[in-house]
C-alpha cells in the first residue's frame, strides 16, 4: 500500500522528493520512481556509520535495530506545509533525489533541457557529467531546507568507468543487469549521508536560542494552495556554515516550486557561478560539538533514561559552540527584567533550550532511534510544560507517542515517561523514576503496550487541549491545517485501538506504521459498547478537525480537502457511513468551486489541462500525480467514493446488483458482456434492489447528493462521472414500477425542466467525449420497464397459417368420398382460424410483422437509435429500426424479421440503444408490477437498507414475459389471377345452374401448391344452420332443412378427373366451378385452403399447416317457376290409382315452359335419382305465360310402403340427441300420420321431378317439389293398407233342384254385380258372402274377422236392426288361421235376404295377439325412435276399404233393381290402422 500522508507515524517518517531531471518521459520517470517506492524502510544495521568524528550524532552504530521509514513523494508540499518547518519535520523533505534517463544522455542540449549548452573542447561524454551536476547544483538551489541532493542515473550500462562518474550521482544499472540487494544498498548509502547531514543539521539547531512557534500568517498563500517557503529559516540555519555563496537563480523560490510534473527540473541558467561546495554533500554544517562521542548500543538497554557514558550537554549554545554561526544581532537580545531562574530571561531561555530539545528529538524519531528521541522529548517537555509552552509540549508529548508506537511495533520493550500522563494519579505506582534505568529484568511489551493502548486516549485528549490552550497566547496558536492534521491522526489511532477489541495489536501496528490493510476479525466476547475507546469517543474527537466556515480563509482548498479525506478514512474504518457521507458532501462542496476556479485560473499550473479530466489523465498511460494510487490505495477510485456517499443516503445506483468487481479490478475496466449483465434474473435482482433502495432514506437528500455529484464530475470534467452519477439521479427520481394503462404510478419526481436538463446533459458529455476521441463512454438507462408487450401483428387471412391434425386431412378425404351419403361430416377447413393461435405461427423465409409496447415516463423526448429483438431457438433476423418516443408517452413500434428456419421460437426481449446509453437488453414486463411495501418498521439507520436490501434479495419481483412462436417450413402463396364472372357478381333465377371459371397462380419461386381443397360458404348456410338449431322443430322438417344443406348446395366444384391439384412455382391453374340460383342466396364465397406438404398425404406425420384464400361472389336471385298449391285424390273407378293436382305460377317476366316427368313408381328410390331412369318416364308439359298459374294433373298409381311408419331419418347425427323418449310434442296418432305423410311423400317425390325452360333464352333450373305436403285425406288416397280386407257375394245353388239346370242359370244371373262393392241380388235366396284377407306387412297376424250388417241411409239405432230382414249361416265374428305375410285367407258367410232394401255389410279385422318374433332383437336406437308410435305390444284393427253393398230385390222388380244398383256408391271406410 502507498504512503498515508495522515498516518498516525507520519512525524517518525522521512519524506524523500522525487523528480525528473533531464530529457526524461514521463512514463520512464514513473517507471522508476516504482522501482525506489518498495525501499520505504531500511533496517540502521544495515547503513554504514560516516567515517568522520563529528559526524556521529546518528551514527546507527548507536541503535542498530532502529529503522528509518522513508515517504516517497513527487511533489513539493504546498507552501501552508512548508511553514510548519521545523516545528514538524516531516513537513519538508529532508532528501531530494533527481531521477535522469541514462539512455537520454548524449543528445546536445543541457541535461534540464531549459537552454542550450555552448560547445566545449571536452568529449561529449564529459559533457554530458558536468550537464548532471550543474542540475545537481540547481537542485540544491531550489530546494535548500533538504539535507541530502542526490541524482540517480537509471540504466546506466556497467561498461562506463566508474572512476568518472562525479559525486552526488549513483549509477543505477537497468533491471535485468540488477541484483536483488542493488536497490537496497542504493537506499542505505543514501541513508547513511542523510544521517551524516542530520548532525549538521542538529548542531546547526542547537546553536539557536530558540525557534519560533509556526503561525498561521507564515508562507504566502497562492490561489492554487501552494505558498512559497521563508527564506529565513534557511538564511539562519545555513549562514555560518556556508563558505562561499552562489549567485542567485534568475527565477524567484515561487516560481521553481510550481513545475509541471511531466516536464525537467527547472534549472538556472548557465552562466550561474558553481559553489565552491562538493557535489555529494553541502559543507555548510557547523562543527559538531566538542567532547560529544558516539552513542553505542550498549546506552539503551535500560530503557529511555540517560546514559552513564554519555557526555553532559552543554546548557546553553553559545556564539563560538556554534562554529562562528553568523547570526543577526538582533536574535541574541534579550529584554531583562528581572534576575533568578523566574525572570522572563531565564523562561525564554527554557523555552528556546526546550524547544530545540522537542526539534533534536524529532530528528532522532526520523532517524530510527527511537529510544533517543524519547529521552529527548522527555526533557524538552518537561521543560516546556514547567514554562508553560503549551504548543512545544504538546509536540513533543505527539512525538513521545510516536515514537513508544514505533518502539511497539518494533517489538521492543518500553516504559511510559511519567510526562505523558496528564494526571499524576493516573501514573503506575513506581518506586524509582521512569527515566531510570531498572536493576530488574526488561518489563513486558504485551503490559507496556496494554498499558499504552489505556493511556491513549487521555494523553490525546491532553494533547488537544494543550494545543487549544496554546491559541489563547498570539504568535503561539498552531495553525488550523496542523490541528486537524493532528486530530485525525490521533483518530486514526484511537481507531486502531478500538478496532482491535480496545488494545493495539500486531496486526493494528502494521496498519498503523506500514499502512498495510487489515481486517479485524470480530471479538464475539467483547461487546461493542464496551470496547474503549468508544467509537463515540472517536467521532467527537474526530470532528474536532472538521473545517468550520472561520477556518475557509485561513485553509486553502487543498488543505480542506485533505482534512476531510482523512476523516471520512476513520469514520469508514468505524462502520460510521452516516456520518462519513455528511463529510464527504463536504467534501465535494469544497472540491467541486476549487476545481472551477483551478480549471479557469491555474489548472495549467497544476499540470491539468482545462479541457482534460482526472480520467482523461488516467486513460493517457501512466501514473503519477492526483492519480499515482497504489494497490490497494483505493478500492475503485472517485466514482467508488462517490457511489459509498450514494449509497448512505438511499441512492439508486445504476450498479447496485452487479456484483462486486474482484480486487484490482479498476471501474474503468471494460464492462461485462451484454448477455452476462442483462439477463433475466440479474435485471430482476436489479430491480428488487432499487426499490429497495427507493424506499430508504429520504427522497430530496438524494436528489441534492446526487447533483452536487454532477457538479463535481463536471468540475473535473469527469465524462463517466458526469453520465452516471446522471444516470442515477433519473434513476432515482423515477417511480421504478411498471405502471398499469391509464395511471400516473410512473410519474417522475423531477421537474420537467430539469429532466430536460438532465437529458440534454447526457447528449452534451457523450459528444464532448468523442470529440475528444473517447469513444466508448455511454450512460446507463434509468428504467429497466422500458419494454412493455411485444405481439405478432395480425398477418392477412391469406397468409395466415392455420394448423391442421394429421387426422382432418383424413376427415376431408372421407368427406370428399361420402358426400351424397353423409353430407354433415365435420369439415375441418370450414372452421374460422383461430387468430390467437395463428398469428402465434411464422413461416421460414417469410418477413413476421412484431409490435413492441415501450414506454417513456419521462418529460422528454427518447431518440432510440436502434433496437432489434432479441431470441432463441431457431435463427431469427430481426431488422433494426430507429424512433423517438415522446415525453410521458407509451409508443407500439412495428418491427420485422424473418426467421430462417423451422422450428421452435422464442422472442425473449429487445436490445436497444439509446441516444447516449449503452446498448443492453431489456426483458419484457406485460403486467403491471408495484414492490410491495413494508408495513412495520424494524430496523433504523443504515440498517433498515440493509435488511430492505437483504429481503429485496428472495422477493421474486416482476415476471418477465415471452412471446413462443412456432416456425413452419416454406410455404406457397397462391392469388386469384382471375375469376370467370363479371366483378365477381351473377344473377340467376330460381333453380337455374351457372358454370364458371377460376384461375389461381402460384407467386412463389420454390414451393410447390401440392395440397389444394376446395370449401364453399353462402348466405343461405347461416339461417339454414341457425333454423336447424331450434329445439322444437318436427323430424320432416329437421330433415328438409338438412336436405336442402346436402342436395342444394350453392356452390360446387366440378372435378374433372380423379387427379389431385398441382402447381408447380411461378405456375397456373384454372377450376370449373357452378353456382345455383337458391332462394335467400345473395352472396357466396370459395374458399381454398392449401399447402406444400412434400409427401404423399398417407405419409404425413403429425400436423400441417395450410394457407386459405376466399374469393367472394355477389348473387342476385330472381324467382322462376314455383308451386303455388298441391293436392292428391281418389279416383272413383280406379281402385289402383289417384290424380296429383300441381297449380305452377310463373313469376318470371317471360313465358317458362314447364316439363314434368313421372318415372315407374314400382322401382327403388335410388334408382330414380340416375339419369337412364327417367328415360322412359311419363312426360307432362305445360307453358306458363308470364304472370300466370297453371294447373297440372298426373295420375298416380297407389303404392304400398312396407314401413310407412318408420321414423324420419336424420342426415345429421348431432341432432338425434334431441329425438329421445319423451321428447316428441305429438300424440302416437298424430306421430303415425306425420311419419305416413313423410314417407308418401318422399316417394312421390323421388319419382317426380319438374324443370322448366325459358323459351327466349337457354336458361334453364329445376322446379323445388320439396315444398309437397301430405296431408292424411292424400295419404289415405295414395296408399295401400298393410292388411286389405276385400268382400264378394256369389249365389248358391239349391241341393233339392240339382237337375233343374235352367233354374240355376236363372239364380247365376240373378246374383249380378252392379257397381264397384255393390251387388244386386233377389230375395229369398241363398247367397255366399266371402271375405278375402290379404297380409301385406311384414310379419304374421292371428286374425279375426268381425262383420257387421246393417240397413243402409238409416239412422244407428234402426240400422242395427236387421234380424227380420236378413238372415245369415253362422257366426258375424271368427277367428282365423295364422295369416303369415303375403298370405291370403278367405272365409264364407251364408246369408239370405228376406225382403228388398239396401242393406251394406262392414269389415274388420283385428289381432288377436300380438306376434312374438324370435328373431335378431331390433336395434336399441331405432326402438327407442319407435316409442313415441305407442304400438308396442298392442293389438292392431283392420277396417274395409269399402263396404258390401247389397240391393234385394224381389223376383219381380229384377229389372228395377238393376238399374237401381248401378247408380249406388260406394259406402263405408277405408281400412286404416287404429289402436285399442
Amino acid at each position: 500500500m502507498g504512503v498515508d500522508p495522515l498516518s498516525p507515524i507520519a512525524p517518525a517518517r522521512v519524506r524523500t522528493l522525487l523528480l525528473p531531471v533531464g530529457r526524461i518521459t514521463r512514463a520512464r520517470f514513473l517507471e522508476q520512481v516504482e522501482r525506489v517506492e518498495p525501499q520505504g524502510v531500511v533496517r540502521l544495521g544495515d547503513v554504514s556509520a560516516d567515517a568522520r568524528p563529528n559526524r556521529n550524532m546518528f551514527s546507527p552504530l548507536a541503535f542498530p535495530t532502529g529503522l528509518i521509514l522513508y515517504h516517497h513523494a513527487t511533489a513539493p508540499p504546498p507552501g501552508s506545509q512548508s511553514s510548519l518547518f521545523p516545528f514538524e519535520l516531516f513537513r519538508e523533505p529532508l532528501m531530494v533525489l533527481g531521477i535522469v534517463d541514462a539512455h537520454e544522455l548524449g543528445r546536445h542540449g543541457r541535461a534540464n533541457g531549459v537552454a542550450s549548452m555552448p560547445q566545449r573542447s571536452k568529449e561529449e561524454g564529459d559533457a554530458d557529467w558536468d550537464g548532471l551536476q550543474d542540475a545537481l547544483e540547481d537542485l540544491r538551489d531550489q530546494y535548500p531546507k533538504a539535507l541530502v541532493h542526490q541524482l540517480l542515473l537509471f540504466d546506466h550500462l556497467p561498461g562506463t568507468s566508474p572512476d568518472r562518474v562525479p559525486k552526488g550521482i549513483f549509477p543505477i544499472p537497468p533491471p535485468e543487469q540488477c541484483q536483488t540487494t542493488t536497490m537496497k544498498t542504493l537506499m542505505c548509502d543514501l541513508t547513511s549521508l542523510l544521517l551524516a547531514e542530520m548532525t549538521t543539521f542538529a548542531k546547526s539547531l542547537q546553536g539557536l536560542p530558540s525557534i519560533e512557534s509556526p503561525s498561521t500568517s507564515d508562507g504566502s498563500h497562492l490561489s492554487n494552495g501552494y505558498s512559497a517557503p521563508s527564506d529565513a529559516w534557511t538564511r539562519s540555519t545555513t549562514s555560518g556554515t556556508t563558505q562561499s555563496s552562489r549567485s542567485g537563480s534568475p527565477a524567484t523560490i515561487a516560481d521553481k516550486v510550481h513545475y509541471r510534473m511531466s516536464m525537467p527540473t527547472p534549472l538556472p541558467s548557465a552562466g550561474s557561478e558553481m559553489a565552491g561546495a562538493g557535489p555529494g554533500t553541502r559543507s555548510r554544517s557547523p562543527p559538531s560539538r566538542p567532547g560529544t562521542p558516539p552513542p553505542t548500543v550498549g546506552d539503551h538497554h535500560g530503557g529511555y533514561g540517560d546514559s552513564p557514558g554519555k557526555a553532559p550537554r552543554p546548557s546553553a549554545v553559545t556564539r563560538s559552540s556554534a562554529g562562528g554561526e553568523i547570526r543577526d544581532p538582533s536574535r541574541d537580545r534579550i529584554a531583562v527584567h528581572g534576575f533568578g531562574s523566574g525572570s522572563l530571561s531565564e523562561r525564554a531561555r527554557n523555552r528556546g533550550k526546550s524547544r530545540v530539545g522537542v526539534v533534536i528529538g524529532a530528528l532522532y524519531l526520523q532517524a530510527g532511534r527511537w529510544p533517543d528521541a524519547v529521552r529527548e522529548l522527555v526533557e524538552g517537555a518537561a521543560i516546556a510544560k514547567a514554562n508553560s509552552d503549551h504548543l512545544w509540549h504538546a509536540k513533543a508529548l505527539e512525538n513521545i507517542m510516536v515514537g513508544l508506537v514505533m518502539s511497539a511495533w518494533a517489538g521492543m520493550d518500553f516504559q511510559i515517561p511519567q510526562i505523558c500522563y496528564p494526571v499524576a494519579d493516573k501514573a503506575p505506582d513506581r518506586s524509582s523514576d521512569s527515566h531510570a534505568p531498572r536493576s530488574s529484568a526488561a518489563p513486558n511489551r504485551l503490559i507496556s503496550l496494554q498499558n499504552l493502548t489505556a493511556l491513549l486516549p487521555d494523553l490525546l485528549n491532553n494533547i488537544l487541549n494543550l494545543y487549544a490552550r496554546a491559541s489563547n497566547f498570539s504568535g503561539e496558536s498552531l495553525p488550523p491545517l496542523a490541528f486537524a492534521e493532528s486530530v485525525v491522526r490521533f483518530s486514526k489511532l484511537l481507531t486502531a485501538a478500538h478496532l482491535a477489541g480496545g488494545q493495539l495489536d500486531e496486526d493494528g501496528l502494521q496498519h498503523l506504521v506500514l499502512n498495510a490493510s487489515s481486517q479485524p476479525l470480530p471479538r464475539l466476547g467483547v461487546p461493542r459498547t464496551a470496547v474503549t475507546p468508544t467509537r463515540t469517543e472517536i467521532a467527537s474527537m474526530l470532528f474536532r478537525a472538521f473545517p468550520g466556515p472561520s477556518a475557509a480563509p485561513s485553509q486553502s482548498v487543498t488543505d480542506r480537502v485533505l482534512i476531510l479525506a482523512g476523516m471520512t478514512a476513520v469514520l469508514s474504518r468505524l462502520g460510521l457511513h452516516r456520518k462519513k457521507a455528511f463529510v464527504m458532501r463536504e467534501l465535494i462542496s469544497v472540491l467541486t468551486p476549487g476545481l472551477v476556479q483551478a480549471r479557469k485560473l491555474g489548472a495549467a499550473a497544476m499540470g491539468v489541462h482545462p479541457a482534460a479530466g482526472l480520467a482523461a489523465l488516467k486513460a493517457s498511460g501512466g501514473r503519477g500525480g492526483a492519480l499515482d494510487l497504489g494497490v490497494g490505495d483505493v478500492e475503485a477510485g472517485l466514482d467508488h467514493v462517490l457511489g459509498i456517499l450514494g449509497s448512505v443516503y438511499g441512492v439508486v445506483s445504476v450498479d447496485g446488483a452487479r456484483r462486486p468487481t474482484a480486487e484490482g479490478t479498476p471501474d474503468d475496466a471494460p464492462a461485462p458482456s451484454t448477455v452476462a449483465d442483462d439477463t433475466d434474473e440479474v435485471i430482476i435482482a436489479r430491480i428488487n434492489h432499487d426499490a429497495a433502495r427507493r424506499s430508504f432514506g429520504s427522497p430530496t437528500m438524494k436528489l441534492i447528493i446526487l447533483r452536487q455529484c454532477i457538479n463535481l464530475c463536471e468540475a473535473l470534467p469527469d465524462f463517466h462521472g458526469v453520465l452516471r452519477f446522471t444516470t442515477e439521479l433519473l434513476r432515482t427520481a423515477g417511480s421504478g414500477v411498471a405502471p398499469r394503462v391509464d395511471s400516473d404510478e410512473g410519474s417522475t419526481n423531477l421537474a420537467r425542466e430539469e429532466q430536460v436538463r438532465l437529458a440534454t446533459n447526457i447528449s452534451r458529455t457523450v459528444n464532448a467525449a468523442a470529440k475528444l476521441g473517447v469513444r466508448q463512454i455511454t450512460a446507463e438507462y434509468w428504467d429497466e420497464f422500458l419494454a412493455r408487450g411485444v405481439d405478432v401483428i395480425d398477418p392477412p387471412t391469406w397468409k395466415m397459417p392455420i394448423a391442421h391434425a394429421k387426422s382432418e386431412l383424413a376427415s376431408v378425404e372421407a368427406l370428399q368420398e361420402q358426400k351424397e351419403k353423409s353430407p354433415f361430416i365435420y369439415n375441418p377447413f370450414l372452421k374460422r382460424p383461430d387468430a390467437a393461435v395463428a398469428t402465434k405461427i411464422l413461416v421460414a423465409g417469410e418477413y413476421a410483422e412484431l409490435k413492441i409496447t415501450m414506454q417513456n415516463p419521462f418529460e422528454f423526448e427518447m431518440e432510440i437509435e436502434r433496437i432489434r429483438l432479441e431470441s432463441r431457438g431457431v435463427a431469427f433476423d430481426s431488422i433494426e429500426h430507429n424512433t423517438v418516443i415522446g415525453a410521458y408517452r407509451t409508443k407500439m413500434l412495428s418491427m420485422f424479421g424473418i426467421p430462417k428456419t423451422a422450428g421452435a421460437l422464442t422472442i425473449t426481449g429487445c436490445i436497444v440503444k439509446i441516444r447516449g446509453c449503452r446498448e443492453r437488453r431489456f426483458p419484457i414486463f406485460t403486467q403491471p408490477w408495484s414492490p410491495a411495501r413494508e408495513v412495520k418498521m424494524k430496523r433504523l439507520g443504515l440498517a433498515a437498507s440493509e435488511a430492505s436490501i437483504s429481503a429485496s434479495s428472495t422477493t421474486s419481483g416482476p415476471r418477465p414475459s415471452a412471446l413462443d412462436l412456432t416456425v413452419i417450413g416454406t410455404q406457397p402463396i397462391v392469388v386469384v389471377q382471375s375469376v370467370g364472372l363479371p366483378q365477381s357478381a351473377v344473377m340467376l333465377l330460381e333453380g337455374e345452374v351457372h358454370h364458371f371459371t377460376i384461375t389461381l397462380q402460384n407467386v412463389s419461386r420454390t414451393t410447390p401448391v401440392d395440397l389444394l381443397l376446395f370449401a364453399f360458404q353462402d348466405s343461405t348456410t347461416g339461417p339454414l344452420q341457425a333454423a336447424m338449431k331450434q329445439k322444437d322443430l318436427l323430424p320432416s322438417e329437421l330433415y328438409e332443412l338438412e336436405l336442402l344443406c346436402l342436395r342444394r348446395e350453392a356452390l360446387r366444384w366440378r372435378r374433372t378427373d380423379a387427379t389431385e391439384p398441382f402447381i408447380e412455382p411461378g405456375a397456373s391453374a384454372t377450376f370449373d366451378m357452378e353456382i345455383l340460383g337458391k332462394p335467400g342466396l345473395t352472396d357466396g364465397m370459395v374458399q381454398l385452403d392449401y399447402a406444400h406438404l412434400g409427401v404423399p398425404r398417407e405419409e404425413v406425420t403429425g400436423s400441417f399447416y395450410t394457407r386459405q384464400l376466399t374469393i367472394p361472389i355477389t348473387v342476385t336471385v330472381n324467382a322462376s317457376v314455383e308451386m303455388v298449391r298441391a293436392d292428391l285424390v281418389a279416383t272413383p273407378d280406379d281402385d289402383q290409382r289417384c290424380l296429383l293436382l300441381l297449380d305452377l305460377r310463373n313469376s318470371w317476366p317471360s313465358s317458362l315452359t314447364v316439363t314434368l316427368q313421372l318415372c315407374d313408381v314400382e322401382s327403388p328410390p335410388e334408382s330414380s335419382s340416375s339419369d337412364d331412369a327417367w328415360t322412359d318416364a311419363s312426360t307432362f308439359t305445360e307453358t306458363v305465360q308470364a304472370g300466370h298459374t297453371a294447373r297440372m294433373m298426373i295420375p298416380l298409381p297407389r303404392i304400398f310402403l312396407p314401413n310407412a311408419h318408420a321414423p324420419i331419418p336424420i342426415l345429421n347425427r348431432a341432432n338425434q340427441r334431441q329425438f329421445i323418449y319423451g321428447a316428441s310434442k305429438l300424440s302416437p296418432e298424430a306421430e303415425r300420420l306425420s311419419r305416413e305423410a313423410f314417407w308418401y311423400g318422399e316417394a312421390i317425390r323421388t319419382h317426380l321431378r319438374a324443370r322448366w325452360v325459358e323459351d327466349s333464352s337457354s336458361r334453364r333450373g329445376e322446379i323445388q317439389l320439396r315444398d309437397l305436403r301430405l296431408s292424411a285425406r292424400m295419404v289415405e288416397a295414395f296408399k295401400i293398407p298393410d292388411v286389405e280386407i276385400d268382400m264378394s257375394i256369389e249365389g248358391l245353388a239349391d241341393d233339392d233342384d240339382d237337375d233343374d239346370d235352367d233354374d240355376d242359370d236363372d239364380d247365376e244371373h240373378a246374383v249380378r254385380t252392379v257397381a264397384r262393392s255393390t251387388t244386386a241380388v233377389p230375395t229369398e235366396r241363398f247367397l255366399s258372402l266371402t271375405t278375402r284377407i290379404r297380409n301385406r306387412s311384414s310379419k304374421p297376424i292371428y286374425p279375426m274377422l268381425r262383420l257387421q250388417p246393417s240397413l243402409r241411409h238409416q239412422p244407428h239405432n234402426v240400422a242395427l236392426d236387421v234380424s227380420k230382414r236378413l238372415l245369415w249361416n253362422g257366426v258375424l265374428q271368427q277367428a282365423l288361421p295364422l295369416l303369415a305375410p303375403g298370405d291370403v285367407v278367405e272365409a264364407s258367410l251364408g246369408i239370405c235376404v228376406l225382403c228388398r232394401g239396401e242393406y251394406e255389410i262392414g269389415a274388420q279385422v283385428e289381432e288377436v295377439r300380438v306376434w312374438q318374433d324370435d328373431g335378431p332383437v331390433e336395434p336399441k336406437k331405432t326402438a327407442v325412435m319407435d316409442r313415441p308410435l305407442g304400438d308396442e305390444g298392442v293389438r292392431r284393427v283392420w277396417y274395409a276399404r269399402s263396404h258390401c253393398l247389397i240391393n234385394a230385390y224381389d223376383e219381380h222388380d229384377r229389372d228395377e233393381s238393376e238399374g237401381e244398383g248401378e247408380g249406388e256408391d260406394e259406402g263405408g271406410r277405408e281400412g286404416e290402422e287404429s289402436s285399442e
